[in-house]
């Protein structure tokens, strides 16, 4: 079934991600898991906050992406900003496979602020769920929403294990947002190393995951806090329980009569996935009340009489309904599929991952102030560009639009 998701699937199941220091010559099996798609692409919409933010473009509701630039002069790159992951890399000059020749790749010899951290003899593997990134490790000046993160080590990719994944050129590299503290040699994450060089005032950053494919606005990262435009009410706030990744108790999951987690479970949260990732007998047991078939295909017209998901975070009900947990297949718009997906290793700490259908619905803070994460239902902000005009902005726009009507009729 994973195979049914393209392009963004490499990144998926970033909690298991991990590095090694490892001869250049040494490299993982190919593992298949995508097929190419067609990428049309949703541009972003800004709007106006108080706090530095990135747009973000909406991948078919299965991956976001904003750019960053790195060097002097700066080159650009399209990331993924992850919170299942610490490490930073984007692919280097020096990667000749096919799978390398339609990305932007950094090119360390045009960079006037590159620094060369140690000889290029040891290269680093980063592993994810169907693909292994193999780089080096470099210093160079990062810019991340307009600021310049000064002597941020990032890895440049010269080589992966499967080169379907990067079949298209959607996305460029990788930026970890989680706690430096599970990253390999000590590396500082760019979100640490902004807040140690004063680029920040806090240590929170927010997401804001547009699920309305047909928007122009795909969504926004926010550092140093959040932006009420796109949430409403308060934030419901549960406590990192295990600093690293952004980890946190689900104290209940309710489907109908079925309960579970009663006595809490761990989850993590995490922008990098397009799943909801939970153990195999509650994950079969939601899929079939959602009447998936066989190959994990769900009737389009069962969206509206799906039953409701009910997470119970920090003594409040998160509900999902059909509309939020049953997408089209990013290969055929025709077909719908669920995002619910069994967790292979169930022996392990972490019972449950909510990826991007959860933070679309309920806008999500990552607090490292107070080692918290907040939830607030997300607004359907997908047609309010016009809220942040001013007046005579407003008039201006008011009045082209009447004209370019009464033109469209002569």
């Amino acid at each position: 079934m994973f195979r049914l998701f393209a392009v963004v699937t490499m990144l998926f199941m970033t909690t298991d991600a991990q590095l090694h220091r490892i001869p250049l010559y040494k490299m993982h099996s190919v593992r298949q898991c995508l097929k190419k798609v067609d990428t049309n692409l949703r541009k972003v919409c800004p709007l106006k906050d108080n706090f530095p933010s990135e747009n973000l473009t909406n991948f078919k509701n299965v991956a976001y992406y904003g750019s960053i630039k790195i060097g002097t002069p700066p080159q650009e790159f399209r990331v993924i900003f992850d919170t299942g992951s610490a490490m930073f890399w984007v692919f280097s000059k020096y990667c000749l496979i096919p799978a390398c020749l339609n990305h932007n790749k950094y090119d360390n010899t045009k960079s006037e602020t590159y620094k060369n951290i140690r000889n290029n003899s040891e290269y680093l593997e980063i592993s994810y769920s169907c693909v292994d990134v193999l780089g080096f490790l470099a210093i160079d000046t990062v810019n991340i929403v307009n600021l310049d993160v000064k002597n941020q080590i990032f890895v440049e990719v010269v080589c992966v294990s499967n080169e379907n994944v990067f079949s298209e050129p959607t996305i460029d590299g990788l930026l970890g947002l989680s706690y430096s503290n599970i990253s390999e040699d000590g590396i500082t994450s760019i979100f640490d190393n902004m807040i140690q060089q004063g680029l920040m005032s806090s240590r929170i950053f927010s997401f804001y995951l547009n699920r309305d494919t047909s928007a122009d606005f795909g969504g926004e990262l926010t550092l140093g806090g959040s932006n009420p435009t796109y949430y409403e009410g308060d934030f419901t706030y549960v406590p990192v329980t295990n600093k690293g990744y952004w980890q946190f108790i689900i104290d209940r999951i309710q489907v109908k009569f079925f309960t579970w987690c009663r006595k809490g479970c761990q989850a993590i949260v995490d922008t990098g996935n397009e799943l909801i990732v939970g153990p195999k007998t509650e994950v079969s047991i939601i899929n079939k009340f959602i009447k998936i078939d066989s190959q994990g295909k769900v009737d389009c017209d069962q969206i509206f009489h799906a039953p409701r998901v009910r997470f119970n975070l920090g003594g409040k009900t998160f509900t999902l309904t059909g509309k939020d947990y049953i997408i089209p297949d990013p290969c055929n718009e025709r077909i719908c599929l669920s995002v619910f997906r069994e967790n292979c290793e169930n022996d392990t700490e972490i019972k449950w991952l909510l990826g991007v259908p959860f933070i679309g619905r309920y806008y999500t803070q990552f607090d490292m102030e107070r080692d918290r994460i907040g939830f607030a239902l997300a607004k359907n902000v997908s047609s309010k560009c016009i809220e942040n005009l001013s007046l005579s902005h407003f008039i201006a726009y008011f009045i082209i639009n009447v004209f370019y009507y009464w033109c469209s009729f002569q």
